[in-house]
């Protein structure tokens, strides 16, 4: 799956990644050298395969996979995208260091499903019967991952290593979360939001851009608040332990991941979540299109400007992420 980028969005982009008081991540499912190829020249943090990979600023990649990560699977994984991309044409798979990704995007729709339905069989009864592996299906895509390799069991590890690489004091006192979300990755959103699962009535003021809000603060998807609480225990249980390695070598951190989650002060008016071109989301508010998201940045990259009157946090973070 190729990576483009808006061709509009450089210039926001680079404004708010030059901003001292703002820091950007970029939060992916895409492996290292598609986040490098796009994503090199501007001053942020990038985190690929749903967070497993990060590499700070001017900085090397370093994993932050946890040690116990089952990948036994691999092997059998691959014959079975491997069959299935040959009798399926303009179709296409990547193997990518903790998941495998088939993509029908090209295909023909109808076949494409057929395929995927029958993917999904060979799948179930054979090589990941008894693995330790999550399948997503996106709406043009089949994926195999780890149990537990999610954007959210990802954020509260990358916090962390931002917060001990900036020594970081000052709590992060304000978060926009922007993504295309696969559902399985909207944990990000229970992650940041200080109010979940209680109903926010905070509305932005002032945006000329439209977002919509969700009719009391939360979408009506079915999901329950048991669901919603796996969510959050998720979250705890992927602090305690990570590995960090540069280059070739691997070594163990002396910092607490917790650390990621604990300098978090969020309140219900300066956390912003954002799903685009999803009508069924965790998120607070809706942005329909990439184009609605380069003017929204663009907008907020203006509003850093000292003559607009623009006085950030000291600690501001954004989010942007891509399937």
């Amino acid at each position: 799956m190729e990576l483009k980028l808006h061709p509009d969005l450089k210039g926001p982009l680079r404004a708010l990644c030059e901003d001292e008081r703002t820091t950007v991540i970029v939060l992916s499912g895409s492996d290292r050298s598609v986040l490098d190829e796009n994503f090199g020249e501007f001053n942020l943090w990038l985190a690929a395969e749903h967070g497993m990979f990060l590499r700070p600023t001017d900085g090397e990649w370093m994993t932050t996979m946890p040690e116990h990560l089952n990948m036994d699977w691999v092997d059998s994984v691959k014959h079975v995208f491997e069959y299935f991309t040959e009798r399926t044409p303009r179709s296409h798979f990547e193997h990518r260091e903790t998941s495998f990704v088939w993509n029908y995007k090209y295909a023909d729709v109808e076949f494409g499903r057929l395929q995927a339905r029958d993917m999904l069989q060979h799948l179930w009864t054979g090589p990941i019967s008894n693995a330790a592996v999550d399948v997503v299906q996106g709406s043009r895509s089949v994926e195999v991952r780890s149990v537990g390799v999610t954007k959210g069991a990802a954020i509260d590890r990358i916090l962390g290593e931002i917060v001990h690489s900036k020594s970081m004091v000052t709590p992060i006192d304000y978060v926009l979360c922007i993504g295309h979300f696969l559902g399985k990755d909207e944990d990000i959103y229970v992650f940041f939001d200080p109010e979940y699962p209680s109903e926010s009535k905070i509305k932005p003021d002032g945006a000329s851009v439209s977002v919509d809000r969700r009719q009391n603060g939360r979408p009506s998807n079915g999901r329950s608040n048991s669901r919603n609480s796996q969510s959050r225990a998720q979250k705890s249980q992927a602090a305690p332990e990570r590995s960090s390695s540069s280059g070739h070598g691997t070594a163990n951190s002396h910092h607490d991941w917790r650390e990621g989650s604990s300098v978090l002060d969020l309140k219900g008016d300066n956390y912003f979540s954002c799903a685009v071109g999803r009508k069924r989301s965790n998120a607070r508010y809706l942005l329909n299109s990439s184009e609605d998201v380069v003017s929204f940045l663009r907008e907020m990259a203006e509003s850093t400007t000292p003559r607009a009157g623009f006085q950030p946090g000291a600690a501001d973070y954004m989010y942007l992420d891509r399937q």
